[in-house]
Formats: structure tokens, C-alpha cells, sequence
């Protein structure tokens, strides 16, 4: 029973994961014809299989697994970081070649040997510490998402085309597949090809359930996005070639350019040591890093460039900027982690004062825009900007505590953005003090704001709202509370211009949503259904757990953190 069925499905979870929305969007093809609750059917069993592959995943991850292999060992460590993985090739083969050899004695010899036959691109996945939790918070937030449902337009003679359901449908199933892909993925070109994917499901979705200024702000969204993406295949490309250049192999029939993320990041490190491929990388290097650099840092929405994603997240769909705001965005802080801190540990040690300084005011400034804000859409698109600046500034460190921080941060606001986006009324709420001295029922609340006299609807949701208020402030006991406390530790270490901004920005951030407490919302047409039921409970019980129980994700996350960036002891002492 287990080698049969369970193990099957076990030892390919990733993959897994990525052809399950695949199949499910082809699947959607056919019963379409079956009318609009087959479609919705074929989407909850996705849903309801996908949340609970990921949750396998992480359950299954072993964090101090040894390496299989002599060879995985030298290359990688003594752990077994990527685990789960497949690999299929993609561009090339290798073929057996016969080579003709002599020997000692003079005598000629036929041996077979591998032999590359075009570039050696996989199609790769695989997961480790750090892109477990990527994946899980990717797979519940575009679960969540894809639920919410939004108002549908239907035709001019009243009725709602099918094209109208199932076309969301597989788009939601497209973005899914290759937000995974992005984050499995293990290969150069898998990995830039999922990223661009998810760009093209995100403008679909906006295109056909945006409000009527989508058509204006999408082009913008893509355009800061491609830029960047480019920037990065650039910079990766680069690696690959510079790879290529400083690798000697013994047999010139294997292919000199490796595609493979793990090995490239881990050969880099080795063979640039000293040497004549250590001077090599000092003329380059410094290229590649500001390619990388600009390209993850471009589209993450930072101030004062965070007009196109503050515009996108106003205008799109609310389970679309749910999902925009707490994965999508967060790719630039992958890219950080896997790309820049592991490969440029000596240049980004050199400019991380100016880094984290240049990023700290950029979070402040986000934080006070938001401050002044009055629509509940851009402010929490000006407050997520604040907030993943505040966790560039951890991975900026290289220091365990500002890692960890940094990567807590990054989940805890996948779910108390996820919350906040939810509850917050279908219809667009803009100031909402106006509205609320224009109805009659409204009266002065202990803080001196105006509510509507709350039924017990509305009282449930007006705490639910700042239950998530809670959790993004930190706390203590909710998800941001371990964010909020472990961050500072590491940019006090760090650098105090970092520490001294990183808290002036908590701390407005903390302030603006108090004062948004006052603010009454309205839920007076919408009906609370057991959909909202089970989704805000299953996210209340994860922002409490990753309060209470932090150590769960920690314990996965810290082993690959120690094997992929070079935190060392001398850049851990107070300065």
C-alpha cells in the first residue's frame, strides 16, 4: 500500500504540486460543458488537495536529513538541503559517446562516456528550508483567493456565458502552477519562466475582473515587473557563462554550462577562492551583482517606486491583490535569498550599510504615505510595501537574526494581509468617515470614532478586522509579534541607522492602524456564509500558531539559512 500509493505521491511532491493545477485546468476544459458548478466543484477539489499536499510538504521536509552521496556532500554540505527532487531533461541529453583511450602498455581502448548533447537545461524541482514555506504560503493565499468570489458580469440579454466562469478559473489554476514553479524550481530557466508566467496570470485575472481602471495600471505593473525579470535573466545568464568559463572538466564531451541552481551557486563559491579564477571573478562579479541586484529589488514595489503595485492592488480583483500583495510581491525577496546573498556574500557585506539605510528610509516613507491615507485598498498596499522593505533589511544583514526576522516577516504578512483582505467589505470602501457621518445609526465609539450600531454580523467582523490589526502590529502571540521582537537584534548588530529607521517605521505603521481602528466599515449588504467561516478560522489559528509556536518554522528554516549565506562570526560583532 505505501511503496504503491503513498510513496509515489511522497518522494515527488513538488512536482506534484505544480501538475495538479495543470491537470485541474484541463480538466476544467472538459466539465465546463457540464454547466458552472462542475467548474466550481473541479476547483475546490484543487483547492482541498493542493493545501493539503502542501501541508505534507512541510511535515514531510527534514531539515537534518545527511547527504545520500560522496558527491552531494562536497558540493552542498553535509545535509541534504533540496530534498523532494526530480529533474527531466528539458534543452539537451546526454548520450553515451565511445572514446577511444590507451593505456600503459600502448594498447587502444573503447570506453564509453557520458556526453552532453545540447545546453544541459532540466526541468528541475525541489524544495529546502527556505522554499517550503514560499510554496505553503503561495498554495493557501492563492487558495484563499481564487475562493473569494467576485461579482460577475453577465451578458446584455441577462444571462452569465460560460466563458465568464471557467475563464478565471483556469487562470487562477495557471498562476498557482507557476507561482509553485517559481519556487521550486531548480533550474536557471524553469525559474525565470515561472516567475514571467505568473506576471501574464496576474495581468488575465486583472484584465477580466479589474475595476475600470485596469487597463491603465496593468501595463505599468508589467512593465516595472518584465524590466526587472529581464535584469535578472540577464544577471543569471551571466552566472551561468562565468560558470562555464571558470569550470574545467577533464572530459570535453560533457557540457561546460550548468543551468542547475544548486550547483552553480555551490561551484561558484568553491572555485572562486584564490587563483586565477578568483581574479576572473573580481573583474565580473560586480556586473552581475547590480543586474541581480536592480532586478530583485525593482519590482518589489518599493517607495518611492510603489506607484504601478499601489495602482494594481487599488484596481485589481480583492483575491487577486490578496495574492499579488502576499506572494507575488515576495518573489524579489526570494530572488535576495537564493541569488544575492549566497553568490555575492563579500560585495553585498560591502554596500549592506547603504543597502539597509537606502531601504529603511524607503520603508519609512511607504509607512507615512500610508499614514495619511484614507482608502483601506491603497493603504494596505503602502503598508505591504513598508513591510517588505522591512524584511529586505533582515536578508540585507547576513546575520541569523535578521535572516530569520526577515523571513517571519515574510509569512506573518501573507497572513494577516491574507485576513485583512478578506474581511474587509466586497464593495470598494473609500473614505469612510464621510460615509459613516451620513448614516443615521452611527454613534461615538470608546475611541471617539464613528460606528454603525453593530449587529452581531458586524460585531464579529469588526473584531476579526482588528484581531488582523493586532497581528500586523505584532502582538505579543500573533505572528508578527516574533518578527517584530527577532529583527532588531540582527540590524542593532547590524548597523544602527538600520535599527533606529526599522523601528520608527514599526512604530508609525503601529500608530496609523490604531487610528484605523476608529474607522467604521460596511458590511451591511454582504451575508457572512460558512465559506467565511472555515477560511477565517483556518487563517486566525495560523496567525496564532506562528505566534506561539514560531520554533516549527524556524527549525526548517535555520539549516538551510546556515548552509546557503555565509553567516559568519565576524560579521556578527557589534560595530
Amino acid at each position: 500500500m505505501w511503496d504503491t500509493l503513498v510513496r509515489p505521491i511522497r518522494e515527488h511532491l513538488p512536482l506534484w504540486l505544480m501538475l495538479l493545477p495543470v491537470c485541474s485546468a484541463v480538466l476544467v476544459g472538459f466539465v465546463r460543458l457540464a454547466g458552472a458548478a462542475a467548474v466550481r466543484q473541479t476547483m475546490l477539489v484543487n483547492l482541498l488537495l493542493s493545501v493539503a499536499l502542501s501541508v505534507w510538504l512541510v511535515v514531510a521536509y527534514e531539515p537534518l536529513k545527511p547527504a545520500t552521496s560522496q558527491e552531494e556532500a562536497a558540493l552542498l554540505g553535509p545535509l541534504e538541503r533540496f530534498q523532494f527532487r526530480d529533474s527531466f531533461a528539458w534543452v539537451g541529453e546526454t548520450r553515451s559517446a565511445l572514446v577511444e583511450r590507451l593505456n600503459r602498455r600502448g594498447e587502444r581502448r573503447v570506453i564509453e562516456v557520458p556526453a552532453q548533447w545540447g545546453p544541459n537545461i532540466r526541468f528541475a524541482v525541489g524544495v529546502d528550508g527556505i522554499s517550503v514555506w514560499f510554496v505553503a504560503l503561495s498554495v493557501l493565499l492563492v487558495s484563499v483567493g481564487s475562493s473569494l468570489r467576485e461579482p460577475l458580469r453577465p451578458n446584455a440579454d441577462g444571462r452569465m456565458p460560460m466563458a465568464v466562469i471557467s475563464t478565471p478559473s483556469v487562470a487562477w489554476l495557471w498562476l498557482q502552477a507557476s507561482l509553485v514553479g517559481t519556487f521550486v524550481a531548480l533550474d536557471v530557466v524553469l525559474f525565470v519562466a515561472c516567475w514571467m508566467s505568473t506576471l501574464l496570470a496576474i495581468a488575465w485575472l486583472m484584465g477580466s475582473g479589474g475595476d475600470s481602471q485596469r487597463h491603465e495600471v496593468v501595463p505599468r505593473l508589467l512593465k516595472t515587473s518584465w524590466w526587472g525579470g529581464w535584469l535578472v535573466t540577464l544577471g543569471l545568464g551571466g552566472l551561468v557563462l562565468v560558470f562555464g568559463w571558470l569550470r574545467t572538466s577533464p572530459n570535453p564531451a560533457v557540457s561546460s554550462l550548468i543551468f542547475s541552481i544548486p550547483e552553480l551557486i555551490a561551484g561558484i563559491g568553491q572555485l572562486t577562492v584564490a587563483g586565477e579564477n578568483a581574479f576572473l571573478w573580481g573583474t565580473i562579479n560586480v556586473w552581475l551583482f547590480w543586474l541581480l541586484v536592480v532586478g530583485f529589488t525593482w519590482p518589489l514595489g518599493l517607495a518611492p517606486l510603489h506607484r504601478p503595485f499601489v495602482e494594481a492592488f487599488a484596481s485589481a480583483p480583492r483575491g487577486v491583490a490578496l495574492v499579488l500583495a502576499g506572494a507575488l510581491l515576495k518573489i524579489g525577496v526570494y530572488g535576495w535569498l537564493r541569488f544575492v546573498a549566497p553568490v555575492f556574500p563579500d560585495l553585498l557585506h560591502q554596500h549592506s550599510d547603504t543597502f539597509t539605510t537606502l531601504v529603511g528610509l524607503s520603508s519609512l516613507l511607504a509607512a507615512a504615505l500610508a499614514f495619511g491615507e484614507r482608502d483601506w485598498q491603497r493603504r494596505i498596499a503602502l503598508a505591504t510595501s513598508s513591510s517588505v522593505g522591512l524584511s529586505l533589511i533582515g536578508v540585507m544583514t547576513q546575520m541569523t537574526e535578521g535572516l530569520t526576522g526577515g523571513l517571519l516577516r515574510v509569512l506573518s504578512h501573507g497572513l494577516t494581509a491574507g485576513l485583512l483582505v478578506w474581511l474587509l467589505p466586497r464593495e470598494r470602501v473609500g473614505s469612510l468617515f464621510q460615509a459613516a457621518a451620513n448614516d443615521d445609526r452611527c454613534f461615538a465609539d470608546e475611541f471617539g470614532g464613528l460606528k454603525k450600531t453593530p449587529d452581531p454580523v458586524t460585531l464579529r467582523r469588526r473584531r476579526l478586522v482588528r484581531f488582523a490589526l493586532f497581528a500586523w502590529i505584532g502582538l505579543p502571540g500573533l505572528s508578527g509579534f516574533v518578527a517584530e521582537f527577532v529583527t532588531p537584534f540582527g540590524l542593532f548588530q547590524h548597523e544602527f541607522n538600520a535599527a533606529a529607521l526599522s523601528l520608527m517605521t514599526s512604530g508609525l505603521i503601529a500608530w496609523m492602524w490604531v487610528r484605523a481602528d476608529r474607522e467604521p466599515l460596511d458590511w451591511s449588504r454582504e451575508l457572512w456564509t460558512r465559506r467565511d467561516n472555515f477560511v477565517v478560522a483556518a487563517l486566525v489559528t495560523l496567525n496564532v500558531a506562528l505566534g506561539v509556536a514560531p520554533q516549527f518554522v524556524v527549525n526548517r528554516l535555520l539549516p538551510s539559512l546556515m548552509s546557503a549565506l555565509p553567516v559568519q562570526s565576524e560579521h556578527s560583532e557589534v560595530r
